[in-house]
């Protein structure tokens, strides 16, 4: 891995959070064109973060203490949907 793909593997992970909290959790319910717009990436990128990133919940979700568990499955309910 070199520098240059180490800076874009920092940036696409604050871009995956951006994507989760405007997706699924935030209080606006965006059109994708601006919802690619105000993330600045193409469709291609936006989904295969999108991926990642319900990929990263859903492993947090079976590694979660049981109190935490309903949380999480609340939150893996709501992507599910979307």
């Amino acid at each position: 891995c070199d520098r240059r793909q180490r800076q874009m593997c920092i940036r696409d992970r604050h871009k995956m959070y951006d994507i989760i909290y405007m997706t699924f959790l935030g209080p606006d319910k965006l059109m994708h064109e601006e919802l690619l717009y105000r993330l600045d990436i193409s469709a291609r990128h936006y989904y295969r973060l999108r991926t990642q990133a319900i990929n990263i919940i859903a492993l947090r979700l079976w590694s979660a203490p049981a109190g935490e568990v309903d949380s999480w499955l609340e939150v893996l309910s709501i992507l599910e949907n979307w």
